[in-house]
């Protein structure tokens, strides 16, 4: 449609060109000095409009030649320009693909073309973390050095890098800093979380670790699996910080109910234990076991009772004698009622529950326990017979 409008109008135009020349006809006079010149109007407006058109195509011819070397110049730094695109996606599909060197080689191209412009800035912090990566630490420091002449805004990824160089090396005040930094420019980053997780789990800062790993977590940073081994980590710090009876409160209330009552209730009661707390240890196994029926309970409630006066020791070996009740086939739980009636030098009933153990699941602990109730009533040739069977057991390696 718009061509032929345009059709239309041209030859309108046309049209008025060719009555205005029938009509207008005449002459133009020119004079120069002495000298009179007539021409036809007609010829004489076609020479003008001829004229300005060949001045106009002069111009452009001049304009042209005058700017061709600014035109080479631009071109050659488009050039350039592109170049350094070209070897700054080399240097990061290098990278990644582990190519570490030819990563850092690609990234010194970009350095070294004067037109890098905005690359720069990605093809020094490439550089620097192949480097890192290749071991060259002097190399490494020269990008680094570099990046620390940018705007601080800018020098996240040189804190990050130097953190984690100082977390390898274990200098956690060298880390610290930097963390510290990184953390001003960008708090909520994955990858600084990530390294405060770590930093907090050599420093073996419990409470530090367990709000890391829960925003990692919650970030979707770690999976389930990820997030649980650090928790437990940091919960067995919080035991293994515990010092005494109060300590061990504090930690029990920072400790989830469902953890503290599954799998960490044999190691809260172990930790009573080394503690020297064997009351509380008494205590713990018996809420616990009754309901979980846990055999890692029974070494602490067996190792506990010896540091019982007579009385505490009585109730302990009738409260084992009522679990054995709940459950008569249970081997551990009978070979731990008998080292417990080895503690109190009733022989025959060490006897009869580790006798009873043995012939439900032969195991070297019972049987260890049975030699010693036959050395102490002077059967010599029966404990030796036990030994015999454990060691008939053992591996060479053994």
């Amino acid at each position: 449609m718009k061509q032929l409008i345009w059709i239309i109008v041209l030859f309108a135009i046309a049209m008025g060109i060719a009555l205005a020349a029938k009509t207008y006809s005449g002459n133009v006079f020119i004079v120069v000095e002495s000298y009179l010149v007539r021409i036809n109007l007609h010829l004489f407006i076609v020479a003008l409009v001829l004229g300005v058109v060949l001045l106009y195509l002069l111009i452009k011819l001049l304009s042209g030649v005058l700017a061709t070397p600014e035109r080479v110049s631009l071109f050659s730094k488009n050039h350039r320009s592109r170049q350094a695109s070209k070897a700054l996606n080399a240097a990061g599909l290098a990278f990644f693909e582990g190519k570490y060197q030819q990563a850092e080689q690609a990234a010194s191209k970009v350095l070294t073309n004067k037109e890098a412009g905005a690359n720069r800035v990605l093809a020094l912090m490439i550089g620097a973390h192949a480097a890192n990566q290749m071991g060259n630490k002097d190399l490494r420091n020269q990008y680094l050095a570099d990046i620390a002449k940018l705007p601080e805004k800018q020098q996240l990824s040189r804190h990050l890098l130097l953190a984690e160089s100082a977390l390898n090396a274990e200098n956690n005040e060298e880390a610290s800093n930097h963390l510290k930094a990184a953390a001003q420019i960008n708090p909520s980053l994955t990858r600084l979380v990530q390294l405060q997780l770590r930093q907090a789990s050599h420093q073996g800062n419990a409470l530090e670790m367990l709000d890391k790993a829960n925003k990692l977590q919650r970030a979707g940073a770690i999976n389930n699996q990820e997030a649980q081994r650090y928790t437990d980590l940091a919960y067995e710090q919080l035991l293994s910080l515990a010092t005494d009876a109060d300590s061990m409160k504090d930690a029990l209330k920072r400790i989830p109910s469902e953890l503290a009552n599954g799998r960490f209730c044999a190691k809260i009661a172990d930790r009573y234990v080394q503690l020297g707390l064997y009351p509380q240890a008494i205590k713990w196994v018996g809420k616990h076991y009754p309901i979980s029926h846990d055999g890692a309970l029974l070494p602490a409630f067996t190792n506990s009772v010896p540091y019982l006066d007579e009385h505490a020791q009585n109730r302990a070996m009738d409260t084992a004698t009522s679990w054995v009740k709940d459950s008569p086939n249970d081997a551990q739980l009978l070979a731990h009622l008998g080292k417990l009636a080895y503690s109190q030098q009733l022989w025959g009933k060490a006897k009869n529950y580790l006798e009873t153990s043995l012939k439900i699941e032969p195991s070297n602990n019972a049987r260890l326990a049975l030699a010693k109730v036959f050395d102490e009533v002077g059967d010599k040739q029966a404990a030796a017979e036990q030994r015999q069977l454990i060691l008939n057991t053992l591996t060479e390696d053994e």
